[in-house]
């Protein structure tokens, strides 16, 4: 008590556990001894209880363990069918995009099309087309000016229908022009030369006479303009059908060739004897043909192999008609141009370089 006096005479705080009397110290000693514990504190035995140190708490974890193992390989299987079924839907996006593209561009392209259509179209105009009816025929001066009609008075320069010798030449092969006008033309353009069903499809009528009547006049222009081979190989073979001699003709044929048998064991030894008793300008036009249609044959893309350009050109090479040969005997006849022909371009090298 003097103590408590004393540590009150200097103002100083009393200890909170101290009992104030002496009875208080003896009853509540429980109270002071035992301290105070948190209510989220949980004693050793509760956790060893809880999570257990026993074996058969272990085996539980091992469970638990290839469940979660077992659980995460199916996720995973699932995850890899659905990222390629992912891909296989991106990849049919990117095809149909690019489809959407190509049908876009070919909208547009007719849209426009149309509209030019659209734009060039002229109301119908019932006074002009009377007045093209009733108009005056223009005479046969202005005809031949504008190369509708032939001039007749231009025979020594004319290309069609006339001799191979009165033909104009080209300056360096000393061949008709003509000739080499063509055949340069389609062999320049790898696309004429791939165009299927080259020397066997027929060009347009009228753009081969028109053709004709310019080169009559020794004007190559429009011939060199033309989009399509077909009608350059229609001048061509119109050029050929027209001599009025042609390059072989079938009294020599038959002559040297008399029937298919002659050809069956010396085929390329007879050809070359015919080639050889040809004179010098048919020579060198009929070895500037076969080189060309040689490159022709060898290109797969045009469907025209040998056999196909000798059953082509063996009527414009030797001419042969119904006309010169007995009906009845014509297939045997014509067999044996079409076997020369396809000689000559499969055997070329042979027949005309060595």
């Amino acid at each position: 008590m003097a103590n408590d006096q004393y540590r009150n005479s200097l103002g100083l705080a009393q200890p909170k556990n101290r009992p104030k009397k002496l009875l208080d110290g003896f009853s509540n000693r429980k109270s002071f001894s035992k301290k105070a514990v948190p209510e989220n504190h949980r004693s050793s035995r509760e956790v060893r209880s809880e999570f257990g140190s026993s074996p058969s708490s272990s085996i539980n974890l091992k469970e638990q363990f290839l469940y979660l193992q077992n659980q995460h390989q199916e996720l995973f299987e699932e995850y890899s069918v659905l990222k390629q079924k992912y891909r296989a839907l991106q990849e049919n996006y990117e095809r149909l995009k690019a489809e959407h593209s190509t049908l876009e561009d070919d909208y547009n392209t007719l849209k426009s099309d149309y509209k030019n259509l659209e734009e060039s179209h002229k109301p119908f105009n019932v006074r002009k087309i009377l007045q093209l009816k009733f108009k005056k025929r223009a005479d046969k001066e202005s005809l031949e000016k504008r190369n509708i009609i032939q001039n007749i008075q231009i025979s020594d320069e004319a290309c069609f229908n006339t001799y191979l010798e009165d033909v104009i030449k080209s300056d360096t092969l000393r061949i008709p022009r003509i000739v080499v006008e063509c055949v340069t033309i389609v062999e320049s353009s790898d696309k004429f030369m791939k165009s299927p069903g080259l020397y066997r499809v027929s060009g347009n009528h009228n753009t081969i006479q028109n053709l004709r009547y310019d080169i009559n006049s020794d004007n190559y222009k429009k011939l060199r303009k033309q989009k399509t081979p077909h009608e350059v190989c229609g001048v061509l073979k119109l050029f050929l059908r027209e001599l009025k001699v042609p390059i072989v003709s079938l009294a020599l044929l038959n002559q040297i060739i008399p029937g298919p048998s002659d050809m069956i064991h010396s085929r390329t030894i007879k050809v070359l004897e015919l080639v050889n008793s040809l004179d010098e300008l048919r020579r060198n036009t009929l070895r500037f043909l076969m080189q060309h249609l040689k490159k022709v044959a060898d290109v797969e893309e045009n469907e025209m192999d040998s056999t196909s350009l000798g059953i082509l050109m063996s009527s414009c090479i030797f001419n042969e008609t119904l006309s010169d040969v007995c009906p009845q005997r014509f297939e045997a006849t014509s067999a044996v141009p079409r076997e020369c022909t396809r000689t000559m371009i499969e055997c070329y090298e042979e027949i005309f370089v060595l």
